[in-house]
Parts: C-alpha cells; structure tokens; sequence
C-alpha cells in the first residue's frame, strides 16, 4: 500500500512537473522570439541612427571627395561602435571601409543590400562575407544630396553578436525555468503531501482495524473533501465496531450453545472440510476441534457412510436422518441428522450434522424385550404347572399321596411366583427411591453376622463352608440398613446356591482408604466370561434351567447392583468356569 501511495504521488507531482516545463518551454519559446524579434528591431534601428549621424557627419567629405579623411573617419566611428561600417559611391566603388582597405575591394553595386536601397528600400540582408570570411548582417542606407544620389553607407553586424545576445536571452530563461522548476517541485510535495498524507493516515488506520483493533478514528484537521473522507471513515469504523460487537455477541451465544449442546455437532463447508466440531464431538471422537479443522469427515470419523450422508446432503440439498453403529473407540450406535447450511441467496454452502449417542437408549429397549420377555416366561411356567396340576384335581379323583403331591408343587409354584413378585417390587420401590429411610450408621460387621445367621442352616444342607473374615475394627458407614441387610442376604444366597455339596463360602469386610470393601467369595460352578457384562440385568440368567431349578428370580443381581449405585459405590466381579466367583463391592465411609 506504502508503494502504491508513493506511486500516487510521483504521478502527481510528474504530471505537474510536465504541465510546467510544457508551459515554461512554451512560454520561453515564445518570449524567446519576442525578444529576439525586439532586440533585433532595436539594434537595426540603433544602428541606422547611427548610421543616418554618421551620413551627416561625412556628407561634406565625400561632397569634397576627400576620399582620405573619409577613410579614416570611418575607421575610426568602426571602432568606435563595433561595427563594419562601408561608404560606396553611386556607381558601386567601395570608398571606405573599417575593415578593409577599399582599394582591395571589388564592386558593391550588385549587392542585394544595395540594390534594395536602388528599388527604394531599407537594404538588409544575412549572407556569408567572403571578406571576412564569417556570416554578417547588412544594412545599407542611401547617401542623398536633396535629390541628388551620392552614394551608399553600409553596416554589417557579425551574427556572432546576436548568438551571444539570444544565448544572454536563453541564459536567463533556463535559470528562470530551473528557478521555478525547483520552487514547482517543493509546491508539488507539499500540495501532494496534503492529499497522500491522509490517504497513508487511512490506510494505516485500515490496517490495524483489519487487524482486530476497532478503537482506531482519525484526526479530522480540514473540512474539504479529504476532511469529510476522514469524518466518513470514522462513522463507517464506528459502525463496523458495533456490527463487529454484535455478530461476536451473537457468535459467543451461539458458541455457548453448540458446546453445551450434548449431542455432537459437526458442521462441513462445500467442501466437505470440517468447520465446526464441538465439545461433545471433541469428547466422543477424542480429538481436539483445532486438530480437526479443515479436515475431511472422513480423515476424523474413519465412517465411509457417514461421509457419504455428508455428500449426498450436499448435493441434493435435503435433510437426511439414519441411524449408524460407529468404533469410537467402543461400538456405538448414534442417531444421525444432516442439514444443509444456507446462506442469505439460499444456496447451499456447506451442512451440519448432528450425533446423538442412542447406544443407551437401544440397550435399554433391549432390556426391555428381554424383561418383558422373561417375565411373560417366568409368570407363564409356574401358571401353567399351577392351572394344569387344578384342571388334573378337578377333572380326576387322585389317591391322597398323588393329591398332596400336586398340592405341594402348586404350593413351590405359588412361593416362586410370590418371590418374583416380591422381587419386581422390591426392584421397583428401589429405582424410585421409595423404600429408602434416611441413612444411618450402620454397622456392617453386624448385619453380615445376622445375614450368616440366617442363611447358616441352609449352608448346612449342601455342607457348605460359610466362613466370616470380619475386620472388627470396621467403622460404621452412612447408609440404610435394611437394604443392606438384602445386599448380603442376595449375595450370600447366589453363592450357596451355585456351590456344589461341600463347597465354601468366604465373607469378608476390610476398610481400605476411605473405601469399606465388602467380597463374597465361592468356589462355585463359576460364570462364562461373555455372561460377565450381563449378569446384572433382570432375569438374565447364565444358565435358566438351573437357576429356575435352584428357585432364582433372575432379579437378585440387579437389586444388588441398584443398592450399591444408591450408596455411590461400586460393584465388581471376577470368575472362572469351575473356580469359583467372587463379587467386590466398594461402599465410601
């Protein structure tokens, strides 16, 4: 810019400095004539006054023919005025000369100058003398007695004296011109500076609000055109400044909501290069939004479909919504709406695509199938034992043993289905918080001592090994006791009822950091490790026919786990087909 503005004022002042030497070579020119045409006219006149005083003078001489003095008069006047000075007679014989000895010289009489003064005119002209072997300028003027011709006087001036009279002329004019070229260039910067200055002041002030710095206004230091340009750019920067706070409040705004935004925004130009990526996106994928910008979707997402979602909504302008499954790095299934991004011709620049993560939301429908599932199964196999063992009651007339038999597995039905219902309530009260009482401080050495009570006899049955492994000095936690007590009572009871005869059962509390860690451990039938990730859903079940055998509801896990959560603590497990299982729980003191 700094060089288009210096351009700018070359031009200027070149382009006045040729209007000027045009005018000063056009007005010397001029004046050059005029005084070349002045001075000559001058000097003719100068020297025919002084031509007409010396005829008055040597008039009596040559009336005398004293051809001697006449001579040397003229001479002598030669010196005296600088110039050659002739007297010829009537009949063109050279009398006296200044120069030259007129004895030497040959006839004037056919010289141009004088027959001009024969036809009645002022005799001049510009030849080369071969005299004095140089270009002269003659005058010649008739000498006259009345009517009576005498003879002719010339004078002839050297055209050495006019070039040195016009280079006197040129002298001057050239120091003129040099004198006002000068004083012209220094007019010219200065006029040129009051136009570039401001123009240079602007352009430094537009780029610094190109920039970032809007806070920049001119000094306005006229009220001409260029002091109205400075009063206009500074309403136009104040202006751009609002438009600019504005649209980067609008921006922050709309920044703010696209990084709250839980879902996954990423939004593509023509291109198809990344232009937005937010928060929820940088957490899904593990990538920053500065190490994604400008790159394409499929350099960041590693998904060919969804690339090609992309692109079709691209070129065919319309909103497109799929479901894709996605390694980001875990499989996950997101929910996918893609939009074109229009600008204010309604012309598709670039689109926006929206991931919500739905991988939860199918798990849990899912779950829901298969609860309702296995509740349909659960609830329909003892009905129809129930229903089938009446209808066989009802339609026969059985001997006592067969009757008390089927009275006993339609009571083992009726205690099934009532523990299953007990169970589903339970779990239900417990996911809405219901059955919960304010927390306490519970003693868990204590409860595990009762919970071992209770279930000892049943132990006993199978002559299974319960044993306590109780850190006594266990602080007491914040928690309910109840649901702790079905905590360990579920716990302990899936381990006696997947150990074989003469199995063992270790129970164990220790406090470790601020953690109170609790491990039921067996040495039972164990669980397959794809099972692992299940276990706690409802009514799942590793293997049905057992579990339903052994009087499992399929929901004693998942009450567990739900316990647990409610106390913000965790629960783990770890098992091996044949070795036994064994369920970790952390509980915070």
């Amino acid at each position: 810019m700094l060089q288009r503005l210096q351009s700018i004022k070359t031009k200027i002042v070149a382009l006045y400095l040729i209007l000027l030497i045009a005018t000063l070579v056009f007005a010397g020119y001029i004046l050059q004539r005029s005084l070349e045409n002045y001075f000559s006219t001058w000097l003719e006149r100068k020297l025919i006054k002084e031509m007409n005083l010396i005829v008055s003078i040597i008039k009596p001489v040559l009336e005398n023919k004293d051809y001697d003095s006449l001579d040397k008069s003229i001479v002598d006047y030669g010196k005296e005025l600088e110039t050659r000075i002739t007297i010829i007679d009537s009949k063109g014989k050279v009398l006296a000369d200044s120069r030259k000895d007129p004895m030497k010289m040959e006839n004037h009489l056919g010289r141009p100058e004088i027959q001009e003064v024969l036809k009645g005119s002022l005799g001049k002209e510009i030849r080369y003398s071969s005299t004095l072997d140089i270009n002269m300028k003659y005058i010649a003027l008739p000498i006259k007695d009345g009517e009576k011709l005498l003879g002719f006087i010339r004078a002839s001036l050297t055209l050495n004296k006019l070039r040195e009279l016009y280079k006197g002329i040129w002298t001057v004019l050239l120091k003129t011109v040099f004198t006002t070229i000068l004083i012209g260039i220094l007019l010219s910067l200065k006029f040129t500076n009051q136009i570039t200055d401001p123009i240079e002041e602007i352009t430094f002030v537009a780029e610094k609000i190109a920039n970032g710095y809007l806070d920049q206004n001119l000094v306005i230091r006229t009220q001409d055109e260029v002091g109205k340009l400075a009063q206009m750019f500074n309403h136009m920067v104040n202006r751009v400044r609002d438009k600019v706070q504005e649209i980067s409040a609008e921006k922050n705004k709309i920044e703010a909501i696209v990084t709250s935004i839980g879902d996954a925004v990423i939004a593509v130009n023509q291109d198809r290069k990344i232009i937005l990526f937010n928060l929820a996106a940088e957490r899904i994928f593990g990538i920053k939004e500065d190490k994604v910008l400008d790159n394409s979707v499929i350099q960041v997402t590693k998904n060919y479909r969804l690339d090609e979602l992309v692109e079709k909504s691209l070129k065919e302008d319309q909103i497109i919504t799929e479901e894709l499954e996605m390694l980001v790095p875990e499989q996950k299934i997101f929910r996918i709406q893609i939009a074109p991004i229009q600008d204010a011709n309604k012309s598709t620049v670039g689109v926006v695509a929206v991931l919500r993560d739905i991988t939860d939301i199918r798990r849990l429908e899912e779950m829901r199938k298969d609860f309702v599932g296995n509740v349909s199964h659960e609830l329909k196999t003892p009905l129809t034992s129930i229903k089938g063992y009446v209808e066989t009651l009802l339609d026969s007339k059985p001997s006592d043993n067969i009757y008390n038999s089927f009275l006993n597995i339609i009571k083992e039905e009726a205690d099934r289905l009532q523990r299953l219902i007990e169970d589903l309530l339970n779990l239900s009260k417990i996911e809405s918080h219901s059955n919960y009482k304010s927390k306490e401080d519970v003693d868990i050495v204590k409860i595990i001592d009762d919970t071992i009570l209770l279930l000892e006899s049943k132990a006993k049955k199978k002559d299974i090994n319960l044993v306590a492994d109780l850190n006594l000095s266990a602080p007491n936690i914040q928690a309910d006791q109840d649901q702790l007590s079905r905590l360990m009572i579920n716990l302990i009871d899936n381990a006696i009822k997947y150990t074989p005869q003469g199995g063992k059962v270790k129970v164990s509390v220790d406090p470790k950091e601020e953690k109170l860690i609790l491990e039921v451990e067996d040495n039972g039938i164990g669980i397959p490790e794809d099972d692992l990730p299940r276990i706690f859903e409802r009514f799942y079940r590793v293997d049905k026919a057992r579990s339903r055998k052994l009087g499992g509801t399929g929901l004693g896990l998942s009450i567990v786990k739900h316990i647990v959560e409610e106390h913000q603590g965790n629960i783990s497990v770890e098992s091996e087909i044949g070795q036994g299982t064994r369920f970790s729980v952390e509980l915070p003191i």
